[in-house]
């Protein structure tokens, strides 16, 4: 092995000599094999990288809204329990709040989330905008980051403050570039003081209602009273330490929550429970199938060109018979000639992958400065792109070789000569 490699170390100077001198001898009709290769080159990168770009949207819209909480919902009772009729409404409140704080131990946050449609007045704009009634633990379990100012706090909560927090598109409706801060806004006729901005979140994927950029939150309990709905607390909200323990968090919060309500084990309906990892599994397949089904787009592209590569190289071995002939008779053994060839043949498909590589590299940049639509994939030039398609290339280039290599291999010295 190691002698085999020293000799292959000592003749590869020389064969790639050789090989470039083939591809200058032959340009001209190189050339329609040379265009083939850097259009599959290109076609590789290119579709590849939308891919990638594919697979970044749908990760970037589960990352601003969080990616593996679990929501309950209360719903209707499909069973007769304790002389209760089929049909009782199941309404969450602060009570099943507390008891799932207190009773699911995968849960690293629980919060509750009402979102309902108001009409929101400013000095100079009304609209109807959306106001959720939640608490401070949504800033984690969504992932809410201020821009300016703070998020609500358990203080705010405690003393049913009105005081508001804005989405980025919200405040940039209603104040501009002033800093909403400090300001005041009506909800429903109420008065409730700005207390800080959310950075800007662009789209998301499955929210409660709608984007986070185009909501208000407040206070739960402020919410409560500005909806008027008592005690009630419509969703509740919670973050498993893990994403792999949302499976679990799910039976906790059906645990408590059922034997809360009395409901029984057997009746699925009357609470729905929604995990984010129902949706990101799914989507996170969707994207990984697209990936491979562009690659083998490209690879059916590649080895097209590679099946042109092969033509050429069996064509150059059959005009090359006699100087092959004079190699072997002057002592080549089979496998230099069988490594000869497929190392041009590597070069062939290398240079026109490299140059196609290069235009695939290009168009993604030129594309990069066109201003595209949030959910439309724009494609990322990645390093494993990158890879994977000179891979593609290599074992093109390898598969195109053997069959002239082996042609090559069974030249027989004294036939050659004598055909002189």
């Amino acid at each position: 092995m190691r002698e085999s490699l020293a000799r292959l170390l000592r003749l590869a100077p020389s064969i790639l000599e050789e090989a470039f001198a083939q591809l200058r001898a032959n340009a001209r009709e190189q050339w329609l094999t040379l265009t083939g290769l850097v259009w599959g080159a290109s076609a590789v990168i290119l579709l590849l990288s939308f891919g990638a770009g594919f697979q970044s949207v749908i990760d970037a819209g589960f990352k601003k809204t969080g990616e593996r909480y679990v929501m309950a919902s209360g719903q209707f009772t499909s069973q007769e329990l304790g002389g209760a009729r089929p049909g009782r409404r199941i309404t969450l409140d602060r009570e099943d709040l507390e008891r799932v704080r207190a009773g699911a131990p995968s849960a690293i946050a629980v919060s509750a989330d009402e979102t309902r449609p108001v009409t929101a007045r400013t000095a100079l704009r009304t609209r109807t905008t959306l106001v959720c009634a939640t608490t401070a633990e949504i800033a984690r379990i969504q992932i809410h980051r201020t821009a300016r100012g703070r998020f609500l706090d358990a203080d705010d909560e405690a003393h049913s403050r009105s005081v508001v927090v804005l989405g980025a598109t919200l405040a940039q409706a209603f104040y501009g570039e002033a800093d909403p801060i400090g300001r005041s806004i009506e909800l429903e006729g109420q008065v409730f003081d700005v207390i800080g901005v959310l950075e800007r979140k662009g789209a998301q994927f499955v929210t409660n209602s709608g984007l986070h950029d185009d909501t208000a939150f407040v206070p739960l309990s402020r919410g409560q009273r500005l909806f008027d709905m008592g005690d009630a607390i419509g969703d509740l909200v919670a973050d498993p330490f893990r994403a792999e323990d949302s499976e679990r968090l799910r039976e906790e919060l059906r645990g408590v929550l059922y034997a809360r309500h009395r409901i029984p084990a057997g009746d699925p309906d009357a609470i729905s429970f929604l995990a984010i990892q129902d949706f990101v599994r799914p989507m996170l397949l969707v994207g990984t199938a697209l990936r491979v089904l562009l690659g083998a787009i490209g690879t059916g592209m590649l080895a097209i060109a590679g099946a042109g590569v092969a033509n050429l190289m069996v064509a150059s071995v059959n005009r090359r018979r006699s100087e092959l002939a004079t190699r072997r008779a002057c002592g080549a053994r089979s496998g230099d000639v069988i490594l000869q060839v497929v190392i041009e043949t590597l070069v062939v498909v290398l240079a026109g992958g490299a140059l196609g590589a290069g235009l695939g590299a290009a168009a993604i940049l030129a594309l990069g400065t066109v201003p595209l639509p949030e959910l439309v994939p724009a494609p990322r030039l990645e390093w494993n792109v990158v890879a994977t398609a000179f891979a593609l290339l290599a074992a093109v280039g390898l598969v195109a070789g053997i069959t002239p290599a082996r042609i090559a291999a069974r030249v027989d010295p004294a036939t050659a000569l004598r055909s002189l």
